[in-house]
């Protein structure tokens, strides 16, 4: 099975919170010595300055910094202490719709750091992730889960205009038009030819904006827009596949298991709502 995208988590998987969680406003001789991460970890910044370090690749720390980072990673920071970072924070666990752990070999991270510019959103969500958490209650657990979704959504956002701007190539609109019209012969070669870069070039390029190789980003569009078909339409599995670009419908249902780990079948059937 491929590795499953954040934003992926977030609409189809689990995420399930861990302590310690909270926000704090560090102490001025605050420091966060090299540390191997566990397991992943929510780091974003709300308010102050300063810098950090993750496998040794140095960067500022700001307001609207959201660091997610997997376990395996070593994590150094320190701040101004004139001004002194506001810190939200938490440990986390990613599972995917059936209930698996996913691993650092199985969620695509975007590249960290993110910066989310709309803090006025952003940090109140941060707040309702720590006292939803807090109060326990089936209310407060709901608000938490909410909260903490919708953060991720703005991170996996931010992430991807951060990565179109760093670009400065025609590949981003390429990608938008895959995206649009998965079900034409998206290969390597015309990718390339319409982002005006060699394909070695737009490989390594598209795989920096996506994590993904070019082959892999689409058939992943193609899955994508056959779940939308078969939640939003009447069409049969064969014309789903047909209107993809797949001649062959086995060949279809092999690609679709490997990105979404069940048959075509199997998940139109567990999107059906039994009558009430």
């Amino acid at each position: 099975m491929q590795a499953k995208t954040l934003v992926e988590v977030v609409q189809e998987g689990t995420i399930r919170l861990a302590a310690p969680l909270g926000i704090v406003r560090c102490e001025p001789i605050w420091e966060f010595r090299p540390y191997l991460l566990v397991d992943y970890i929510l780091w974003w910044i709300l308010d102050g300055v300063g810098r950090a370090w993750v496998e040794g690749r140095e960067f500022p720390l700001g307001p609207g910094t959201c660091l997610v980072l997997p376990p395996g990673s070593t994590l150094t920071a320190l701040h101004d202490p004139k001004r002194r970072l506001r810190v939200f924070y938490a440990h986390a666990d990613f599972f995917d719709h059936q209930g698996c752990k996913l691993t650092p070999a199985t969620l695509t991270l975007p590249p960290m750091p993110v910066v989310v510019n709309d803090l006025a959103a952003f940090e109140p969500l941060a707040r309702q992730i720590v006292e939803g958490h807090t109060a326990g209650t089936a209310a407060g657990i709901l608000r938490r889960d909410l909260a903490l979704r919708l953060t991720l959504v703005q991170i996996h956002e931010a992430a991807q205009t951060q990565a179109v701007r760093a670009d400065g190539t025609k590949l981003a609109e390429v990608l938008l038009a895959v995206q649009e019209n998965p079900g034409l012969a998206w290969t390597v070669p015309e990718l390339a030819r319409r982002a005006g870069l060699s394909v070695s070039q737009t490989a390594r390029r598209l795989r920096a904006l996506t994590g993904q190789s070019p082959q892999a980003f689409v058939i992943r569009a193609r899955i994508e827009r056959a779940r939308r078909l078969m939640e939003e339409s009447t069409m049969s599995l064969k014309q789903i596949a047909e209107s993809l670009g797949y001649t062959d419908v086995y060949f279809f249902h092999r690609q679709f298991k490997s990105v979404a780990g069940m048959t075509p079948g199997q998940w139109r059937r567990s999107r059906e709502q039994p009558a009430k």
